[in-house]
């Protein structure tokens, strides 16, 4: 049985969208070959016909994990909706679902210790984020300080047992956020 021409370009897409899911949920690291195929319903073998190194899946997942929260967030602050952007960012729900959120608080820590081509690519991704942000805020440093202060509330929400001292964070966050983008 022969599969249409552009089967294995769909298998990858969805490759990278699935593992992606996997990745923020999981990790990226300690999830293997085969547990990353089976997202997508085939075998570990099958693996190295879409992709030379696992490595090389990690980087078209931040590629397209930036991507997508680019998007996000630009069309979001393109509205002047900074302080709904903030309540979807710093919210239980992208606390509790890793998967369906913002790539960054999942794999920053993973990413700090992958190769320089991995790190290149995130560094460009987030540039580009840091720059959205700075549009809307008029203030590079402000950009930059407000990326690092979102990301990093998600990430210690999600290491926080009581749901009482992850809101307590994640609202304390926001309402700085907006507190000082709104002088």
């Amino acid at each position: 049985m022969r599969y249409p021409a552009n089967r294995k370009a769909e298998t990858r897409q969805q490759l990278i969208e699935k593992a992606g899911a996997l990745a923020k949920k999981e990790g990226f690291a300690t999830t293997g070959v085969d547990g990353l195929m089976a997202t997508v319903g085939l075998t570990g073998g099958a693996f190295y016909s879409h992709f030379e190194s696992k490595n090389a899946l990690l980087l078209e997942i931040i590629k397209r994990e930036l991507d997508v929260s680019q998007k996000l967030l630009n069309q979001q602050l393109t509205d002047g909706q900074l302080e709904q952007f903030l309540a979807l960012y710093l919210s239980p729900i992208h606390v509790n679902f890793p998967e369906l959120g913002c790539a960054l608080p999942s794999l920053t820590h993973e990413i700090a210790r992958a190769d320089a081509e991995i790190k290149g690519a995130f560094e460009q991704g987030i540039k580009k984020t840091q720059a959205i942000l700075s549009e809307q805020l008029g203030d590079d440093s402000a950009a930059w300080a407000m990326l690092a202060m979102t990301v990093g509330a998600v990430s210690l929400a999600r290491a926080m047992h009581s749901p009482e001292a992850q809101n307590q964070l994640l609202t304390a966050c926001q309402d700085f956020a907006l507190k000082t983008t709104n002088k």
